[in-house]
Formats: C-alpha cells, structure tokens, sequence
C-alpha cells in the first residue's frame, strides 16, 4: 500500500492496546521506498528499528504486536495525529531529534517565503541575548518586524 518516496502517516484508535507498526512493517516500507513513519498510535520492536536507520516516530509503545487486531481500512486519507490533520499531498518535513513538522499543501508557498526571514530574525535575537538583551526584548526587537 505503501508508495514510493512518500510519508507514511498511521493513525491508530485510542481503544488499540497493540502496535500498528513493528520492525518487519517497517523493514517492508523502507524497502519499498518510503521516505519515514509517523504513527498516532503504538509501535513495537524498536531496537530492529533503530538498526533500520529509517525515521520512525511514534505516540507510544506496546510489547502487543498486531496480530489479528490492527488492519489498514483506508490510505490516501486525512488523518489526525495528536490532534493535528494530515492530508493527502501535506508536506512532512522530520528531523531526527526535533521531531516533524507538516505543512498543508496550500499553506507550502506562504511557508516557504516566512520561514527564512525567522531564521534571520532567530540569528538575530541569538546575538542580542548573547550581548545582554533580555529575550522579550530580542524577540519584541526582531520578530515582531515579521
């Protein structure tokens, strides 16, 4: 089910005890070409993840595999993630320490455009906290101008 050089996005119910994603699921997308996972839900065999270097994010864990309980009903789908909706055609951007970030396809231009002038004024207000300035005054001084 799984496309090539896409983000997996897996959303689970809350009553689930199992995982939805273990090593052998994960193996199969990587080899597939999946770009990484994130799952709204629980995921199991960690270690043979982390062996993978294969970005995987999870809400949770569980020692309960699949088995029987957990089936795919749906791809190409919106999805809600921790309170966040995902989208088909969303953009998901991940960092291995900092975690993921997505942006909805429309908002993707308007992004682009921001996100540079707030490195800048970041770099900005880096400096002056580093000379002294408080942070409400660096951020007031240099983020409010954006």
């Amino acid at each position: 089910m799984a496309k090539h050089s896409t983000f997996v996005m897996m959303s689970q119910p809350a009553s689930q005890t199992c995982a939805v994603l273990g090593g052998i699921l994960a193996t199969r997308m990587k080899v597939r070409g999946v770009k990484g996972i994130a799952v709204g839900g629980r995921i199991r065999d960690i270690t043979e993840m982390k062996k993978l270097h294969f970005p995987v994010w999870a809400a949770a864990t569980s020692t309960i595999g699949t088995g029987m309980e957990s089936k795919a009903w749906a791809v190409d789908v919106a999805v809600t993630i921790q309170g966040i909706v995902v989208r088909p055609g969303d953009f998901v951007f991940s960092d291995p320490i900092e975690g993921l970030v997505v942006i909805p396809e429309d908002k993707l231009d308007a992004v682009l455009e921001l996100v540079p002038k707030l490195v800048k004024a970041d770099e900005r207000v880096q400096e002056d906290v580093e000379n002294g300035v408080s942070v409400k005054e660096a951020f007031t001084k240099h983020r409010n101008k954006i």
